[in-house]
């Protein structure tokens, strides 16, 4: 009996079963990947909450920041508001004090005071 003559007869014989560990190799590798995918699955959505919640506190961070610095300005902006009241009150005071106690504090005290208040002022718009 020659070589191919024997792989011949050996290949008819053994096809089957190399047909049959093919397929359960292919099948082990699949059972593999699913269950791979399957552990990693909760991983992956925990990964995916966790950006999304990175991006969330990132835009408010950002809008709390942006609204910090308005009120910031709107805070200085009282502030120069307030001080430019307190000095016209100074400077009303000195021009005419009180000399008696029941005496009323006129016209440029009280606009002074109204404009500290952020009241308009007649006459100054």
């Amino acid at each position: 009996m020659s070589v191919t003559a024997r792989l011949s007869s050996w290949w008819a014989a053994w096809k089957v079963v190399a047909m049959l560990a093919a397929a359960l190799a292919g099948s082990l590798y699949l059972n593999y990947w699913q269950h791979r995918r399957a552990i990693t699955a909760p991983l992956r959505d925990q990964v995916h909450a966790l950006d999304t919640a990175l991006e969330d506190s990132a835009a408010l961070h950002a809008a709390t920041r942006e609204s910090a610095t308005r009120l910031a300005a709107a805070a200085a902006a009282a502030a120069d508001q307030l001080e430019g009241g307190a000095r016209d009150y100074r400077r009303a005071r000195t021009e005419r004090p009180l000399t008696h106690p029941q005496c009323a504090p006129g016209q440029a005290r009280m606009d002074a005071v109204n404009r500290a208040l952020g009241a308009p002022i007649e006459g100054e718009q």
